[in-house]
């Protein structure tokens, strides 16, 4: 190492608190890894200096100081984060994890101090080999996989996964290095997005730098782009340009991996790379383990068995959930967490004023619930969802057997009981009318088949608005919807908490949770997600789907035709809800079975909102504008006017702003469900 290589590093023979620098092992953007020796344990380690070179620089000595007063704040921040990355990363002992031995504060700095580990960096070994082979990749991709998964499991995530990050031991073994904690704080603090970015592995999520959208499946894009790497020679495409592409409803200009690597490579582990390469991150395998099955053909050990589009024979019972805790409740708003956010509103509605919320307190993680889905004929008509129906007779059986659990309240509808099916039989497609009942919060499903509908509304419809048109034909795939918006009785259990500022008393358990933001939304999604295990995704309706199933085969302004006069059978609104809302399917359900489609709460939609994208929509599977800065809601609220309550009315709103009447609904796909 010498001056002129690296003339803003430690110079050999400094020391810091009982280590000595010995020489440069790495540089970029944001540090500097040095080969260091404890003196104390008279071992090698690897420190990594936090040196954002781009916002401070040495001075002389080891000092280390902003460039300017406006740079003061931007490296603070990412020396905060940096530190708590350290801490955090302290926690983990996994093979593939770099392991942290010691951290501290010198010089104006911070150093992490590492296990020193011996090997050649991925982007050395492809520089040199080009391409690997597939056996050669799966010798050490399921540890990799493992110790991502146990970093998410503690929310944690990389932002930084790339051939330079990981390190092929001499035995073969990967360890995952250089973790982006910082250079992500620093992105939300500064307009260098490009060189905050490691492009062709950054997914195009990382270039909003609040970090909303950001999660496991941030990391498992750039793992799939060091696999695409690995096989094809090449790093992916920018995702900004592919965006752009889909944008325009252009072909993405990126090669897959299953053309680039055909005859070379195994179709499911080239179909696995490119799930993970979907550019819009709602598209991907959204937790490790489910992209590892998808890779490997292995089970996430973690996620239980679920049954799902039975043969005809199995039921629903009668089921229970946990009750709220009788606690008085306490009208308020949530206080807004995205500082960063401009805060756009929600479209007015008949007076209705946006509030701006805030995240709720993180929700505890307890263990998953291994238990069986099971399907049945519906009974259409008003009720209440599973969570409270009594139990069935003695002689009903749910998953083959098990006993049913105990329920309190009235019952929808005398189950249908008929016999167990036998293990040989071959699951039947799901018909019009199923049902599927998620067993933990015994949240039910109904199968919406998959159809072309006109969407949007008509020439001289009433009420009709400028985002509602072209009206237009559109063709979905099969999917499966919840019965009713989720109630507060399962968000508790759940999140075994409530957002700030809410605490619903037992009266409110069956009504249908409000003033949920979108962040709160994402994070109720996640927690549910691990608690049922990853092969049970559940994901919010994209705005397709949502008019699709609210519609129910109609094409007239309301579920049930025209006349507005009859709204108040189907929904709670201005006109009778007394200003609140109300227990959910209380009021008629749609030709479909499915209740508070309109009224009650507005329910977010998966997509991104465009005033203009119904002119350029694709006709297959739309799935909104590819990126934004608010999204839609739909179906109105016990606040709204008939017009609002229309079934092609699109609202607008921030992330952060949810209104006194949100709340959501969830969807599964077939392929899901299987």
């Amino acid at each position: 190492m010498t001056p002129q290589e690296y003339p803003d590093a430690l110079p050999p023979g400094s020391t810091l608190l009982w280590y000595e620098i010995r020489k440069v092992l790495g540089k970029g953007g944001f540090g500097i890894t040095y080969l260091g020796r404890d003196s104390n344990l008279d071992q090698w380690v690897a420190i990594k200096e936090y040196l954002p070179s781009g916002f401070a620089s040495r001075q002389r000595g080891h000092g280390v100081r902003p460039n300017t007063p406006n740079d003061a704040k931007t490296f603070e921040w990412g020396l905060d984060r940096f530190l708590l990355e350290a801490q955090t990363l302290a926690r983990f002992k996994h093979p593939a994890i770099v392991r942290v031995v010691s951290f501290f504060r010198d010089s104006n700095t911070a150093y992490m101090v590492m296990e020193y580990e011996e090997g050649e960096g991925l982007d050395d070994i492809l520089k040199r080999r080009k391409v690997l082979p597939e056996e050669e990749i799966l010798a050490f991709l399921p540890s990799l996989l493992s110790g991502l998964e146990v970093l998410h499991r503690a929310d944690f995530i990389h932002r930084d996964i790339k051939p330079p990050n990981i390190l092929i031991r001499k035995n073969g073994t990967p360890v995952i290095l250089d973790f982006g904690s910082a250079r992500q704080a620093i992105a939300g603090q500064s307009d260098q997005m490009t060189s905050l970015l490691s492009l062709g592995y950054s997914p195009f999520e990382q270039y909003d730098t609040t970090g909303n959208r950001q999660g496991p499946w941030s990391d498992i894009y750039a793992l799939g782009g060091v696999l695409y790497r690995a096989i094809t020679g090449q790093k992916p495409l920018d995702a900004a340009i592919r965006i752009s592409a889909r944008l325009r409803n252009e072909r993405d200009p990126m090669k897959s991996a299953e053309e680039l690597g055909r005859g070379r490579y195994s179709v499911r582990f080239l179909k696995a790379i490119d799930m993970a390469l979907m550019v819009l991150e709602t598209e991907r395998p959204q937790s490790v383990g489910e992209w590892r099955l998808q890779l490997l053909g292995e089970e996430d050990a973690a996620s239980p068995t679920v049954l799902a589009g039975q043969p005809a024979g199995v039921t629903v019972t009668g089921v229970s959930q946990s009750p709220l805790p009788a606690t008085k409740r306490k009208k308020s708003s949530w206080r807004s967490f995205i500082a960063s956010l401009n805060d756009f509103g929600s479209e007015p509605d008949a007076g209705e004023e946006a509030a701006v919320a805030a995240s709720g307190p993180q929700a505890a993680s307890p263990p998953v619930a291994a238990a069986q889905a099971v399907v049945s004929k519906p009974a259409i008509g008003r009720g209440t969802p599973s969570g409270a129906v009594a139990s069935p007779p003695a002689a009903a059986k749910v998953g083959g057997g098990s006993p049913p659990p105990e329920g309190a309240g009235r019952s929808i509808a005398p189950p249908v009981v008929v016999a167990t099916p036998v293990a040989a039989a071959k699951p039947r497609a799901p018909r019009r009318g199923d049902i599927w009942v998620e067993p933990f919060t015994k949240m039910e499903f109904l199968w919406i088949p998959g159809g072309v509908f006109m969407m949007g509304s008509g020439k001289n419809e009433s009420g009709r608005r400028a985002d509602e048109h072209p009206a237009h034909e559109v063709e979905l795939d099969g999917f499966w919807m919840a019965k009713y918006p989720v109630t507060w009785a399962q968000w508790h259990k759940v999140m075994k908490c409530y957002p700030e500022g809410e605490v619903p008393d037992a009266a409110h358990a069956n009504h249908p949770v409000e003033r949920a933001i979108w962040e709160e939304a994402q994070k109720f999604l996640r927690q549910y997600i691990r608690l049922i295990g990853t092969r049970n995704r559940l994901r919010l309706p994209t705005e397709a789907e949502w008019e699709f199933a609210a519609r129910a085969g109609t094409t007239a302004s309301f579920p049930f035709g025209d006349d507005s006069r009859q709204l108040g059978k189907w929904a709670w609104y201005r006109d009778n809800s007394d200003g609140r809302t109300h227990p959910v399917g209380e009021k008629e359900p749609n030709a479909w079975g499915l209740h508070d489609m309109i009224g009650n709460v507005w329910e977010w939609t998966d997509d991104w909102y465009s005033e203009s994208y119904y002119a350029r929509s694709p006709r297959k599977n739309p799935r909104g504008a590819p990126f934004g800065e608010i999204r839609v809601r739909r179906g109105g609220c016990w606040r709204s006017t008939a017009s609002i309550c229309r079934v092609a009315h699109r609202n607008r709103v921030s992330l952060a702003s949810a209104g006194e009447a949100t709340g959501l609904r969830l969807v599964r796909a077939e392929e899901e469900v299987k």
